[in-house]
């Protein structure tokens, strides 16, 4: 508000002769008296008041109106007015629609509108209906955590920086903004800018990934990277609980199993409400306008080199490290923080200080939703989520477990090149998991290249755990010897089943029936389920078919490229006699864990299936 300028003295004098005279003046004189003195100065008389009021402490001591307050506006004019320009306020906050059009259709609608806009305006703010008054009208709630990963706050955003021909690039707003949108689809690796807020100390971790857009992938890796140790970075552990927006990666049925897996309690804020992670949106744009700003005066070359800088500008900020930056977090008590000494206050919390699995463990549980699949002639068909088609997944390794016909549980995995997992059930026992590829190879009529050609050999498929029971339930109803055939004859013939028991009388099968006296019966209380996913996936074992000798040759030349040796088949076909090589095995020899050697013939030629264990 402007400062009152100061009055010459002749006028201060002739003010104050002015308010004795009003002070010995009725109320309904005053007036005239006030006119009279503003056109000798040639000022309003609202001016002469207000300096009365200032300069000399006069008052008028008038009682306020009864009517003071009140409108004759009815008051559904005033809220259909007031509504129609609220509900034409845009995303941005900019209204729309003038007073004088909501008083016209107003009018046209039958409701009375009898003052003119400037009173209108006048009304709708005495009465904070208008605008302004209603769009702040929301406040927030101050919120607290407890501890240092109490709370973290995820949010990834679209940076400005990307990079094409191994140079680095940024988005000018002259080139990239709503009506160029073409501009933006031309680069299809962007770059993602993901920020982890810890919401009791502050202390902010940035990652960056090149991606045509938010993924899986990506979330996961940052997951792991942040809640991870870190050479560079103090903090780490899993928190007790996340926030973040409804993003479709965020929301995905394999994250959502890895944080339940984790015991990590998950929330998203709603629609429009991104104050409710205001910590992480000021993150943001910390991270933009203080290390991003950097990167037009020192560029770097790929996204690699730019996550080694941020995670150093990281290092710094949050040990308020940086000179003539004031990093410190100012909160309610006034008091200026370092992040990283507010996050060690977690040596006062220990038992929050939780470390994360391995990444195998945490692979373990990032896969899609649970279907059930039928097993026709020991395969299973499905369309893993991320193939175009559904394949014919084999499952002839473990035909001893299975029968034509059962119901078997499928996840995809996912980023594994359309892996499955299935889970067959094992009587008396943990279910048995098995992974499973999709085939590869097809002929030109898109058959499997696996099977069988017509003419050149016969093997007779593998007996089912379906085919061996029905043999034993045979020999059990009409005696050992007994085939399949035998049995349907005897079967046409209506011929007894088990004849043969108790002295060649047969079976008594319901004459026995309501003599038994039951028993009373009490139950106990039911216990609450307790469940230990963490510790049950370390100790699942995942069972994996062997590889042709061609198949694990491919597998190798796929991971070494040119460093692949020509005397890799010779070496395996030598060692493994019967063409059956462990997948392990394969991926050991791949990633150099196991060396070709020169001659080698010591291996077993039948090969145990191999077991994996997931630690």
């Amino acid at each position: 508000m402007a400062t009152s300028q100061p009055l010459p003295p002749s006028l201060l004098q002739a003010l104050f002769g002015l308010k004795n005279k009003l002070d010995a003046t009725g109320f309904g004189n005053r007036n005239a008296l006030v006119d009279s003195f503003a056109v000798e100065i040639c000022k309003r008389p609202s001016t002469v008041y207000r300096w009365l009021s200032t300069h000399t402490g006069f008052s008028s001591s008038r009682k306020v109106r009864s009517d003071c307050g009140k409108t004759k506006i009815p008051i559904e004019t005033l809220n259909f007015i007031a509504g129609a320009k609220r509900e034409g306020v845009r995303g941005n906050g900019k209204a729309t629609m003038p007073t004088c059009v909501a008083m016209n259709i107003a009018a046209a609608n039958g409701l009375s509108v009898s003052v003119s806009k400037s009173r209108f305006n006048a009304v709708m703010r005495q009465h904070k209906l208008d605008v302004k008054s209603v769009s702040a009208a929301r406040n927030t709630t101050t919120m607290r955590s407890l501890y240092p990963n109490h709370v973290h706050q995820i949010d990834p955003s679209l940076c400005l920086i990307f990079y094409m021909g191994g140079k680095q690039k940024i988005m000018r707003d002259e080139e990239f903004y709503k009506n160029k949108l073409e501009n933006i689809a031309k680069v299809k690796l962007k770059v993602w800018r993901y920020v982890c807020y810890d919401h009791f100390s502050g202390r902010i971790d940035v990652r960056y990934f090149e991606a045509a857009g938010e993924n899986q992938q990506s979330l996961f890796d940052f997951l792991l990277y942040t809640w991870g140790k870190q050479t560079n970075r103090l903090s780490y552990g899993r928190p007790t609980k996340l926030i973040w927006d409804k993003g479709s990666a965020n929301t995905s049925h394999g994250v959502t199993n890895l944080l339940n897996a984790l015991g990590v309690e998950h929330e998203t804020h709603f629609a429009g409400h991104a104050w409710a992670k205001g910590g992480v949106e000021q993150g943001n744009n910390l991270v933009e306008t203080h290390f991003e700003s950097r990167l037009k005066l020192e560029p770097v070359e790929t996204c690699a080199q730019l996550n080694a800088a941020v995670e150093l500008w990281a290092r710094d900020y949050n040990a308020n490290a940086l000179a003539h930056i004031d990093s410190r977090i100012r909160r309610e008590s006034g008091e200026p923080l370092v992040r990283d000494d507010l996050w060690q206050l977690i040596l006062q919390t220990p038992e929050y200080l939780v470390d994360m699995p391995s990444r195998e463990v945490c692979a373990y549980f990032l896969h899609g939703a649970e279907k059930p699949r039928q097993v026709k002639n020991l395969k299973i068909s499905f369309k893993h989520p991320e193939l175009s088609v559904a394949y014919q997944y084999d499952l002839t390794p473990w035909a001893e477990y299975l029968t034509n016909g059962e119901q078997v549980q499928v996840v995809p995995l996912l980023m594994r090149q359309g892996a499955i997992r299935v889970e067959i059930a094992m009587l008396g026992k943990a279910p048995l998991l098995v992974e499973i590829d999709p085939p590869k190879d097809f002929d030109a009529a898109g058959r499997n290249m696996a099977a069988q050609v017509i003419g050149e050999g016969y093997s007779r498929a593998k007996e089912t755990a379906g085919e061996r029971a029905a043999k034993q339930l045979l020999a059990a109803a009409y005696g050992d010897g007994v085939n399949m055939d035998d049995a349907d004859k005897l079967r046409a013939k209506q011929t007894k089943p088990f004849a043969h028991m108790n002295n060649g009388k047969g079976v008594v099968a319901h004459s026995h029936l309501g003599k038994a006296e039951l028993p009373s019966r009490i139950l106990p209380t039911a216990t609450e389920l307790q469940t230990a996913q963490i510790t049950a996936a370390k100790n699942t074992r995942i069972e994996t078919a062997p590889l042709s000798l061609a198949e694990a040759c491919k597998f190798i030349k796929g991971i070494q490229g040119t460093s692949y040796k020509p005397s890799t088949y010779t070496w395996l076909s030598a060692r493994f006699a019967d063409g059956k090589i462990p997948q392990e095995y394969a991926e050991a020899i791949a990633y150099g864990q196991e060396q070709v050697q020169a001659t080698g013939t010591d291996h077993n030629p039948h090969p145990t299936p191999t077991l994996r264990s997931v630690k």
